[in-house]
Formats: structure tokens, C-alpha cells, sequence
């Protein structure tokens, strides 16, 4: 009889396995660029996957998960029982106590700086490993992604437009050279005018420029000025055009264009995508 009962248990344990080895991880993410390259990577489950996502977040990426603000309290996270939640060293200091509160209560935190251009891969790869999911898919969507833009890019016989990205209005910032949006342009085949500035410091992506240079690179033969709109930039073409100092733009023949901060400067997947596009279409079309 003893055997019999544990030949059925045993039965019901394999019947019951696949669901227990393939239950979808409970993620809750807490910055922008993450939750854009876990959906790129869950692809159809992202909904299974991410239970919430910070207020930041695009409105509509996946509106149906609730949002949460970046000092929101422990337990209103643990009321949605995550396994693990993603987020980024910037949003852990500004409320240090959740996350202490999380670790002691078992909640596994993945706390990742914005991956650089060059390390994307294996940034994809990690977050991949970490959510139990397959890295291929969003990998060989990378390769093709870049392969195809700088393909398109060499098939303008030649022709180089220069450059410049407003990062930050009020004093001219400009994106330092080793960032996203630095890399990104430089792969469309444009070229950047300011691709000998410096970070402001080490490991920023904004490097300080200002107006004068500004104006030498307009009298040098300026082609485009992207104006990088966003949370690090409230400002509009007619503020810009508002400013004492642009009549040269005019005067020159600058085009002049905004570009959402997050399909320029925000590392993931769907601001390659969207972002490579844009700027192809902004340069070549």
C-alpha cells in the first residue's frame, strides 16, 4: 500500500514539474531603461513578468502594470510578492531604507548602472540569465539592428553631416563621447562636432561645451542641431529659438530638431530601434 501511495505521489510530481520548473519570475522594475530591454527580452511574458514599473516609465509601455514611485514603501512592494527587483544605484540612494527592507525580507535586489555602449551585450546577456530568460532572440536583434543603420549609413556616397546634441540647455551641455547617444550618432554616420568634449565627470554621459563653441562649429559649416528633449531638458524649438544667441542658426541654415531623450540617449534595445531610425530618417530622408 506504502508503495502504491508513493508511486502516485511520484507521478503527480512529474505531472506537476514543468509548471514548477517554468513558473515566470514575479519583477518589478524601477528604471526606464530596464523595463525596456526586460520587455525586449520577455518579449509576449513581459505581461506575465513585470508586475510594476516606476512612474518614470513610458506610458505606454505595457499601461496595463501598475506604477510605482521611486520612494515608495516596502510593503506596498511586497504586497505584489516579487522574487526580484531591478534597479539602478541612482534610485537605491534615494530612499536607501526600501531596499534594505527588501533584502532582510528574502526580495532579491539587481541593482545595475545604465549599461555603456560596448558592454551591452553582456548587460543583455546578465539581465537575461537573471530573469531565466533566453538572451538569443535580443542579441541577434541587436547585431541586425546595428548592421542594418550602418549599412543605410554608407550608402550616401560619401556625404558627412555634422553634428551637434544639446543634452542640457541652460549652460550647452553636449553628450560626452563614450555615451549612448554619442555612439548612436556615430553609427548613423553623422559626425559629431563635439566628439573632443570632456564629461563633466568620470563616467558621465554629458560633457560641458557651451555657447561660443557652439558658434564656431555653426561658422565651421553646422549642418544639425538636435535638441535632446526629456527630464534632462525641458525646453522646445521655440525656447530655443527664444535664446539671444540663435539668430545664427537661422542665418546659417541649421536645421534645427528635437529628439525625445529616451530614443537618444537611454541604452536599450527599443531606443536603438526607434532612435537609430529617427536619426537615419532626420540626416538621410
Amino acid at each position: 500500500m506504502a508503495r502504491r501511495v508513493l508511486r502516485i505521489l511520484f507521478v503527480m510530481l512529474l505531472l506537476l514539474a514543468p509548471e514548477i520548473a517554468f513558473a515566470e519570475l514575479r519583477v518589478i522594475s524601477l528604471y526606464p531603461g530596464h523595463s525596456d530591454n526586460i520587455a525586449a527580452l520577455a518579449g509576449e511574458k513581459s505581461r506575465d513578468i513585470l508586475v510594476a514599473l516606476s512612474e518614470n516609465d513610458d506610458a505606454d509601455l505595457l499601461p496595463e502594470v501598475p506604477r510605482v514611485s521611486l520612494r515608495v514603501g516596502a510593503e506596498k512592494l511586497l504586497a505584489m510578492k516579487p522574487d526580484l527587483i531591478v534597479t539602478r544605484p541612482f534610485a537605491e540612494k534615494l530612499n536607501p531604507n526600501l531596499y534594505s527592507i527588501l533584502k532582510i525580507s528574502g526580495v532579491k535586489v539587481l541593482s545595475i548602472e545604465p549599461p555603456m555602449w560596448e558592454n551591452f551585450p553582456e548587460y543583455l546577456q546578465n539581465l537575461a540569465d537573471e530573469l531565466q530568460l533566453d538572451a538569443k532572440p535580443a542579441l541577434e536583434k541587436l547585431a541586425n539592428l546595428k548592421r542594418g543603420i550602418s549599412e543605410k549609413a554608407k550608402s550616401h556616397d560619401g556625404k558627412i553631416l555634422n553634428v551637434f546634441i544639446e543634452s542640457t540647455g541652460r549652460e550647452i551641455h553636449t553628450c560626452a563621447p563614450d555615451s549612448w547617444a554619442a555612439k548612436l550618432l556615430e553609427l548613423t554616420g553623422a559626425y559629431n562636432v563635439a566628439k573632443n568634449a570632456s564629461a563633466i565627470r568620470p563616467g558621465s554621459s554629458i560633457a560641458a561645451f557651451g555657447i561660443e563653441r557652439v558658434l564656431e562649429s555653426v561658422n565651421s559649416g553646422l549642418d544639425v542641431y538636435i535638441i535632446q528633449t526629456g527630464a534632462m531638458n525641458h525646453t522646445n524649438l521655440a525656447e530655443f529659438y527664444g535664446r539671444s544667441w540663435t539668430g545664427a542658426m537661422k542665418n546659417s541654415g541649421v536645421r534645427v530638431v528635437e529628439v525625445p531623450e529616451k530614443y537618444l540617449s537611454r541604452p536599450s534595445l527599443l531606443g536603438l530601434e526607434i532612435g537609430g531610425n529617427l536619426l537615419m530618417k532626420i540626416f538621410w530622408e
